[in-house]
């Protein structure tokens, strides 16, 4: 009876140590799939934290150089600012408009050498030599405001403008006729103009036919 308590009690013992020993590989199991899951959730997370960090130096280094821009731009305009005026004005105006505002620098250089008080011998006055006597009427110009920087581009695109629809946006020959009229024939203006805009536009902007100006 005893030899037969003994190895009921030695099996319940062993039945027990390998369940135990079971859920011990069982829980090691769930350990192991455990990590298996969260390491790539880490891997993710450390993947997303390294490109917020790309992005940061990224910014970073915009900042330093709009910082940098800013502070030659802010030098620029006390150092020249009737010239800073005069971009300023461009680029409001050219927008305005709808033109590329590196096309009116251009022409503004090959017109009058960013000069606001030029007049030429027919009359043309200022930044874009508007001819007074040919447009005074249609365009009800104020002679008292002519050399006027942000008035005189605003003349001289409105012509350009004019030109530029009745040329089918044919932007070569809405030069030509800026710079002629209807009564000359200065061929070369328009490839002037267009060096100067290529000069100033890193982009190179074709200007032919209708392939410049909006």
């Amino acid at each position: 009876m005893v030899k037969k308590n003994i190895k009921i009690f030695s099996f319940l013992l062993v039945s027990l140590f390998f369940m135990g020993l079971g859920g011990f590989f069982m829980g090691l199991a769930d350990v192991n799939r455990y990590y298996v899951e969260n390491k790539e959730n880490v891997d993710i997370l450390v993947a997303e934290v390294l490109k917020l960090e790309k992005r940061i130096d990224v910014d970073n280094q915009k900042l330093k150089n709009y910082d940098f821009m800013a502070f030659k731009v802010n030098a620029f305009s006390k150092r020249y600012s009737q010239l800073s005026n005069i971009l300023d004005a461009v680029y409001s105006k050219s927008r305005q408009y709808d033109f590329e505002p590196n096309l009116v620098l251009g022409i503004m250089q090959v017109e009058s050498g960013f000069n606001p008080t030029a007049v030429s011998h027919v009359g043309a006055c200022g930044l874009m030599q508007v001819n007074v006597p040919v447009w005074r009427k249609e365009l009800s110009i104020d002679v008292n405001r002519v050399f006027d920087v942000e008035y005189n581009i605003d003349l001289g695109l409105r012509i350009l403008k004019h030109y530029y629809t009745e040329s089918n946006g044919n932007m070569k020959r809405a030069l030509h006729l800026y710079n002629n009229g209807y009564l000359y024939n200065n061929t070369s203006y328009a490839d002037m103009v267009g060096s100067v805009v290529l000069s100033f536009n890193s982009n190179r902007v074709n200007l032919t036919a209708s392939g410049y100006g909006q």
